[in-house]
């Protein structure tokens, strides 16, 4: 199931998976914020299929990460447990999720997010993929990041998820992104 709630500049996301197996069933969620500017400027560089860019998520997280205090996923036994997940779930919406939701749709707020994990890119989220989608978010929203974010991939190119056709893209995407002007999106 797939929840959204449209911006004029993007769309908050809520992925919900449920799945039935023979020995247990599980539900997960994810969400998700996109940035229309951010995925239409770096899916004319970074390497992928045409038909993801207008589905393509810029942050996509799970409650554990939101919250130590909510799973990754909730794993069900038998469907006594069915009426404390659904309670669960909800509480983490109201107390956790909506209000993360509400915060990253802020283009400025999504790039203070992707600064802060710099170092470390979102386990959702790649290397190739954080590299593109935090200097587009600096350059577009917050230029004052951009030689930071820059500067900390140029860093890390030369790392096993970059191949050279990879490399090769981001370096043309850089220098796109250092031209004075940005091109209308």
């Amino acid at each position: 199931m797939l929840f959204e709630k449209v911006y004029p500049h993007g769309k908050q996301v809520i992925f919900v998976h449920f799945a039935e197996g023979s020995a247990e069933t599980y539900i997960e969620y994810h969400l998700g914020i996109r940035i229309n500017a951010v995925e239409e400027l770096i899916h004319k560089y970074i390497p992928t299929l045409n038909n993801y860019a207008e589905q393509s998520i810029t942050l996509v997280q799970t409650p554990d990460i939101l919250g130590d205090m909510y799973p990754k996923k909730i794993i069900l036994s038998d469907d006594i447990e069915l009426p404390e997940a659904i309670i669960s779930s909800e509480n983490f919406f109201l107390d956790t999720g909506f209000r993360w939701l509400d915060q990253m749709i802020d283009p400025i707020v999504l790039e203070q997010e992707f600064l802060h994990h710099k170092e470390n890119p979102f386990e959702a989220c790649n290397l190739v993929e954080s590299a593109f989608r935090s200097t587009a978010l600096s350059r577009l929203y917050n230029p004052e990041d951009y030689p930071i974010l820059r500067q900390s991939f140029l860093e890390k190119i030369n790392c096993d998820e970059m191949t050279p056709f990879t490399i090769a893209s981001f370096l043309q995407f850089l220098d796109y992104l250092d031209k004075p002007v940005l091109v209308e999106v």
